[in-house]
This record gives C-alpha cells, structure tokens and sequence, in this order.
C-alpha cells in the first residue's frame, strides 16, 4: 500500500494568488526585506516541495528581465508601488500596469518580465507551485523574448 503526505500538492492559479494575499496582509512577513540599495530583494517566507512564497522588494527602475519559471505556475500580489508586467503568449506580447493590491498570475514556461515603473520602492508577495527547481532567461530579440541558450 502507498501513503501520501497530506495536504495541496497541484495548487492552481487562483489558490496561489490567494496564498500571495494571506502572506501579503501579514505585517511582518513584508517587512521582512528592507527598502535599500540598487538592486531587488528577495526574501523566502516558506517553502515546500510544492508551494514557495516569496516577498520581493523593488528599488524604482528595477525589472527582472525576460525569464520563466520552468514547470511552476505563480502569482504575484502588490503590496505597494507601481510596476508592469509584460508576458509572451499566443505569439504576442502583452502588459498591464499593477498597483497595490493587484494581483496577476504566470503559468508554467510563460515567458514574462515585471519592473518598478514607479518613483518609490515596490514591494510584492510570489507564490509558486511546485516549487521553484528552474528559471529560463531570455533575450528581446526581432519583438520577442528567446530562450538565452537558444540565441546561442
């Protein structure tokens, strides 16, 4: 006989974006990563084989650059600040503008790409689902985002 381990193994879109805002609305969990620097900061706030939640904080102009999350689903949740999202799908590009409490979801091997467009600080809460094992960065290249070790 076979025992499983309890609990949510496959979550889907909207249950990561209810798990960003649950961590999203815990005070400490946000605080978690201080305003500083130059550059994005990220802190885990947990992790199984099956969920990761993260809260990233974003200095003004700061973006991820193009890149996917392999086999893993995600949400984001803004907790503050104003960003854009661009994501690749169906062969064209797409984006929308996000302020705080907006969410957005990612499905596996989207290829998307999120920055600061504001003044301040941004702040953010990620959930992923499995967990994150692999990360793809891609290049823009002729009004498209192409795996970096496929333009070699």
């Amino acid at each position: 006989m076979t025992t499983a381990s309890p609990g949510v193994r496959d979550f889907t879109s909207d249950q990561l974006a209810r798990m960003a805002k649950l961590f999203a609305r815990e005070g400490a969990a946000v605080s978690a990563v201080k305003p500083d620097g130059t550059e994005r900061q990220r802190h885990q706030l947990t992790k199984t084989p099956h969920l990761e939640v993260w809260v990233v904080n974003w200095p003004p102009g700061a973006s991820t650059g193009w890149h996917d999350h392999g086999a893993a689903a995600g949400a984001m949740v803004v907790v503050e600040g104003d960003l854009i999202e661009r994501q690749w799908k169906g062969g064209s590009e797409q984006w929308r503008e996000l302020r705080a409490e907006d969410e957005t979801t990612i499905t596996p091997q989207t290829a998307h790409e999120v920055t600061n467009v504001g003044d301040g600080f941004a702040v953010t809460v990620h959930a992923y689902s499995p967990g994150l094992t692999e990360m793809t960065p891609y290049a823009w290249e002729n009004n498209a985002p192409v795996a970096i070790d496929a333009a070699s």
